[in-house]
């Protein structure tokens, strides 16, 4: 998931605050030249869409960011049976959740330019039906070569819902709209993580793993249909663009947006290159980009790490596989217990707000429940370790897990937040670099997950993670002490440090 200021400004619609610009149609100096903006209140405006038209594309978004990331959790239960299933080993078959992982996270930095040129609803509509497509490879073949190629293809077209609902809700909120929608939506990432192993745990136990797949593809196929009647163009320039090709075509006179007058245009090559090439320079040569990227890096990873020790420890009691699939619905308790908590963290950043002599608070204001989710992970972690196991009564260390997904729920959403205001222009790249790092430790931590549980012990493997948890939670209290500092030697965030 991924919104940026700097894409915003690229919409041709109404400014960041949400105040619409007045009708402009100009010769712009050339006589067989008009220039077409939005006028005041155009209905066409995603800014000025009717309340039920952008939930029902927040919907249809929510639906397409559940699905794919259901897809991605469900793949720790579903080793289960997939081993029988495709004639290979548990390792190989989990192999499948690495690619699906990795193309998630490399795909998106090719999407940006993709979607400056189509818009976002021909990428949404195209690849959310290859993503149901898939399914059918992998559930009617047992060739695990097959497998192992449909996830990776499903895992690029499944990248769109983990980065472009951001985009689609800058497109229709204002400023101060957007906060709390923004932390809506990662509970659905949440959500959806928690439906993975809760869904496909029973239907795996009840009718098989070849259900497994097609009870997804059904669900995808619905996601689909509900796109494909409800979502809409939503990104401003492009709408736009359709415009003046339209006017151009019935008047005879040619007819251009605002947006394609006054903006630089760079060739795909060039597109690419910032894409691609800024978001590892921000890894490699950003400080706060470099320990934000591997403190939520580590913590979103152990969420699919998670999904093969719950099972281990859960086993202990008895668990069928639909039961231990249940316990994954820990990470939508947590994200819920985050999301409740995210109300008072913007509440301590207004009051930040109010203090700053410029009325704008620091970036650093945005990590202040970061740094306690980042305590919150760890402890948790260590308590889930030492107390799973009977005659510890099993909800105990099911409790401990809520805890730690409600720990990295704060420390994603202050992140993303943090990032999105210390950056600015470059927020996108910065989270680019973010969710390459995040969906690449996620596609490798599960191929070493029972292995290590196994031959460590379930308390000692919690131990570890939770002492690589604590050291790595320094990061936000470092920033909120020493943030300012380095934002003002970094070239890419001294204009934004003399604003604050």
């Amino acid at each position: 998931m991924s919104m940026s200021i700097d894409e915003e400004k690229e919409l041709g619609g109404a400014s960041p605050t949400g105040q619409h610009k007045s009708p402009t149609i100009s010769a712009n100096g050339n006589p067989d030249l008009v220039e077409i903006d939005w006028d005041e209140g155009d209905p066409q405006n995603p800014y000025n869409w009717t309340l039920s038209r952008k939930w029902l594309t927040l919907t249809a978004c929510a639906l397409i960011t559940i699905t794919t990331i259901a897809n991605a959790t469900s793949q720790s239960i579903m080793a289960t049976w997939g081993p029988d299933w495709f004639h290979c080993s548990r390792l190989t078959f989990i192999l499948g959740l690495c690619l699906y992982n990795l193309a998630v996270a490399v795909t998106p930095m090719f999407l940006a330019p993709l979607s400056e040129h189509l818009g976002r609803n021909v990428i949404y509509q195209v690849s959310g039906w290859i993503v149901a497509l898939l399914f059918l490879p992998q559930a009617l073949s047992h060739n695990i070569h097959g497998y192992l190629a449909a996830r990776w293809f499903q895992g690029m077209a499944s990248s769109v819902g983990n980065s472009m609902v951001g985009g689609t809700i800058a497109d229709m909120f204002g400023y101060k709209e957007r906060g709390q929608l923004m932390n809506f939506f990662t509970l659905t990432v949440f959500v959806g993580q928690g439906l993975g192993g809760l869904t496909m745990g029973w239907t795996g136990q009840l009718v098989g793993l070849q259900w497994c797949f097609g009870a997804q593809g059904i669900a995808s196929a619905v996601s689909g249909i509900f796109s494909l009647l409800f979502l809409r163009e939503t990104r401003g320039n492009i709408i736009l663009r359709r415009r003046a090709k339209r006017m151009t075509n019935e008047t005879g006179l040619l007819h251009m947006s605002k947006y394609d007058l006054t903006s630089t245009h760079k060739s795909t090559a060039q597109q690419l290159t910032k894409s691609v090439g800024l978001p590892l320079k921000m890894l490699l040569t950003e400080p706060i980009v470099i320990a934000l990227t591997l403190w939520i890096g580590f913590a979103w990873a152990i969420i699919f790490l998670g999904g093969t020790s719950t099972i281990l420890v859960f086993e202990q009691y008895g668990f069928s596989p639909g039961e231990s699939g249940s316990i994954q619905s820990c990470i939508g308790i947590g994200g819920i217990m985050g999301y409740l908590t995210s109300f008072h963290q913007e509440h301590l950043f207004h009051k930040a707000a109010a203090r700053s002599p410029t009325g704008r608070a620091s970036p650093e204001a945005r990590l202040y429940w970061a740094a306690i989710g980042g305590l919150i992970f760890p402890s948790a972690t260590l308590a889930f370790g030492w107390t799973g196991r009977p005659p510890i009564h099993w909800a105990v260390p099911a409790f401990f897990l809520c805890l730690s997904y409600w720990g990295i729920f704060s420390m994603y959403l202050g992140t993303f937040n943090y990032v999105a205001d210390a950056y600015e222009q470059n927020s996108s790249s910065a989270q680019a670099a973010h969710s390459m790092v995040r969906n690449g430790f996620s596609g490798i931590f599960p191929l070493f997950a029972r292995q290590m549980y196994v031959k460590m012990g379930y308390p000692q493997a919690s131990s570890l993670i939770a002492g690589l948890g604590f050291a790595l939670a320094i990061a936000p209290f470092m920033l909120i002490k020493y943030g300012a500092r380095l934002r003002a030697k970094s070239p890419i965030t001294t204009k934004l440090v003399g604003q604050i």
